[in-house]
């Protein structure tokens, strides 16, 4: 399997494993969170389901929160638009097509050349699914969705192989969501995902669970401490 599309982890026997909903740059929400439970980077480990940048104030930051001790990150929709902007245009432009804009690309104007480089460099080889042995079993984390229909081996084995199209599902699709598909996916214990929000909260359809809980948007709307999921992923 190539470590740069899936990348797996052996079962945490020292600490605590968390999973966090889409972060879109709430930098300071998370470090509060971290705080409220203890964090401890020794040994505790944080399971970001992607979208780390746009709309909020810290996108700037996504490089730091990734390196952070014990904090991993699937690659989201957010990040491969990012990625698109500069292949096409290069990492000093400041061009942004209106539809990256309107998206939350914006901050990317004013930053620094030396910061683009950390970034780009930090989210260009994150994988686009994890795997987490736990006590209870294994857990996957995609930014979308496992197509219906697909074993987690199935889908795992196309995204080794790679191609445009479960890329794009993996990164953007929302049809189990919207047929509210309680079906789950086979072969693994349980599945986190973010992209979709979820305003009123975590939703579980089988054992799929979305945990995009809308951090930037409770931000925006001035109530600065709801939205962000961040939940022990065996509780």
């Amino acid at each position: 399997m190539s470590a740069h599309r899936i990348r797996r982890f052996a079962r945490n026997n020292l600490g605590r494993d968390f999973v966090i909903g889409d972060l879109h740059g709430m930098v300071e929400l998370l470090l509060s969170a971290m705080d409220q439970v203890g964090y401890d980077p020794a040994c505790d480990r944080i399971f970001s389901v992607g979208d780390l940048i746009d709309r909020g104030p810290d996108s700037h930051r996504a490089a730091e929160v990734l390196r952070i001790p014990g904090v991993y990150a699937v690659k989201g929709n957010h990040e491969y638009m990012l990625l698109d902007v500069v292949d096409a245009f290069g990492i000093e432009s400041q061009t942004l097509p209106e539809i990256y804009v309107r998206n939350g690309l914006g901050w990317w104007r004013d930053t620094p050349i030396a910061r683009r480089r950390e970034i780009i460099d930090a989210i260009r080889d994150l994988p686009l699914v994890m795997q987490v042995e736990t006590e209870r079993g294994s857990v996957g984390f995609v930014h979308a969705e496992v197509p219906a229909g697909m074993t987690w081996q199935q889908f795992c084995t196309a995204i080794d192989r790679g191609g445009e199209a479960i890329i794009e599902l993996a990164t953007w699709s929302r049809e189990r969501v919207k047929a509210g598909d309680e079906r789950g996916v086979t072969w693994i214990g349980r599945v986190f995902v973010g992209h979709t929000p979820m305003p009123t909260g975590v939703r579980r359809l089988g054992n799929v669970y979305y945990v995009d809980t809308g951090a930037v948007f409770g931000a925006l709307r001035g109530n600065h401490g709801a939205g962000l999921t961040f939940a022990n992923i065996v509780m």
